[in-house]
């Protein structure tokens, strides 16, 4: 019989956390782009180890083209495809020790296909005011953000010359234009799932003093016990428990 020995001196003092927090494990990239996806450790190993499990649950060896670890321990995921969306995880690997964090990843396409515009085609006139509601519930900690054309895109309580996200989610857009024209997605996520709402909005004629506000009539998820199945916009991830994100 072969009996194992340990150092104690490494029992003892080997061990490996990932520092945690809501920011930055869930993260939304547009199509295209290249993602870093953060994973810190607090060790006293100075050899330990930081992998990365993929959504498909394989893992990342060494680095492609598409995928590798930085030195830091970032997971760098280069033109990023919707098909990259979904949830991946941090393992930190001490000689004794093990840690594990989940990062939930959503990559919008730059431009939605005409089925994935589940909201409302709009149409006003310029120099209206566009106001588009955005009441998202979830359980879980979530990102709520706005894509507007051109791929801008707007945080809660930020502003631009003309455009604000409020603090209850609503997208307000003054003096509209021409150039304003196109589409606008509110993008809710949380660690288990996303949910969107798109709207598609022309601008056309001339100023109009009067504000537009539209009432989005979108129908609540139906969530059945399938949790591990995944598509992307339009049909989300479902679970037979109320913890993804809505908007209503």
């Amino acid at each position: 019989i072969t009996a194992l020995s340990f150092d104690d001196n490494d029992v003892t003092s080997s061990w490996a956390l990932i520092r945690r927090g809501t920011t930055g494990r869930v993260q939304t990239a547009l199509e295209g782009t290249q993602v870093h996806l953060e994973c810190s450790a607090v060790t006293s190993d100075p050899e330990v180890k930081v992998e990365w499990m993929l959504p498909d649950l394989s893992t990342v060896e060494e680095a492609t083209d598409k995928v590798e670890i930085s030195e830091r321990g970032q997971l760098i995921i280069s033109n990023a495809s919707v098909s990259d969306s979904g949830l991946y995880h941090c393992i930190v690997r001490s000689k004794t020790a093990m840690d594990l964090m989940p990062l939930r990843l959503t990559v919008k396409e730059r431009s939605l296909s005409p089925t994935a515009l589940n909201g409302q085609n709009i149409m006003l006139k310029t120099g209206n005011s566009l106001s588009l509601p955005c009441e998202v519930t979830s359980a879980q900690p979530s990102q709520t953000l706005w894509y507007l054309p051109k791929n801008q895109v707007l945080l809660p309580t930020q502003k631009t010359r003309r455009a604000e996200v409020l603090e209850n989610g609503t997208l307000v857009v003054r003096k509209m234009t021409q150039e304003d024209a196109g589409e606008y997605s509110c993008l809710a996520s949380n660690l288990y799932g996303v949910d969107m709402l798109s709207h598609m909005v022309e601008v056309t004629g001339e100023k109009d003093v009067e504000k537009i506000k539209v009432q989005t009539d979108k129908e609540p998820l139906i969530f059945t016990n399938s949790f591990h199945q995944q598509k992307h916009f339009g049909k989300f991830l479902r679970s037979e428990y109320n913890i993804l994100p809505k908007i209503f």
